[in-house]
């Protein structure tokens, strides 16, 4: 309450390490899945203390990213709506990296990406998670569909 943080609620909402592959689950954990009791930062904010506008979801992307074709979607994101965006993190599948790529941000500000040195597991696909204040999942996935198709061309 007005301001004081329980340094504990902020501890683990981070990755430990970029070398601690399978440990990045625990990190990405989305509402709805099986993890970790409070493992998912939306977990850590008690019930009740946001409105009905503040949603949390994950998207998963089977294909690889160009590089490019990511970095267009988050800053069309960020452009449109980056006030909106509570806190996004996520493991991208680029092409032409060995692991995965540690991306997370909130709002308008982003941490610069980390390339792992290997996947966790044989599970390749992109995931995300977001935690968005008045934008819908939909809205999120149609954006990223809709750059994939224009870099595809």
């Amino acid at each position: 309450m007005n301001g004081e943080v329980d340094v504990a609620f902020l501890r683990d909402v981070g990755p430990r390490s970029t070398r601690d592959a399978k440990g990045l689950d625990r990190w990405l954990a989305a509402s709805g899945e099986t993890r970790p009791e409070g493992a998912y930062l939306g977990e850590r904010v008690r019930a009740g203390t946001h409105d009905a506008s503040i949603r949390s979801f994950c998207l998963w992307f089977d294909q690889p990213f160009s590089w490019d074709s990511f970095s267009a979607a988050v800053q069309v994101l960020t452009s449109l709506r980056g006030s909106d965006l509570l806190r996004v993190k996520g493991l991208v599948n680029v092409e032409g990296e060995r692991g995965p790529v540690v991306v997370q941000g909130a709002q308008h500000v982003f941490h610069p990406p980390v390339t792992l040195e290997a996947w966790a597991s044989e599970d390749h696909r992109s995931r995300i998670v977001f935690i968005t204040r008045n934008l819908e999942r939909a809205s999120v996935e149609k954006l990223f569909a809709a750059v994939g198709t224009v870099a595809a061309h």
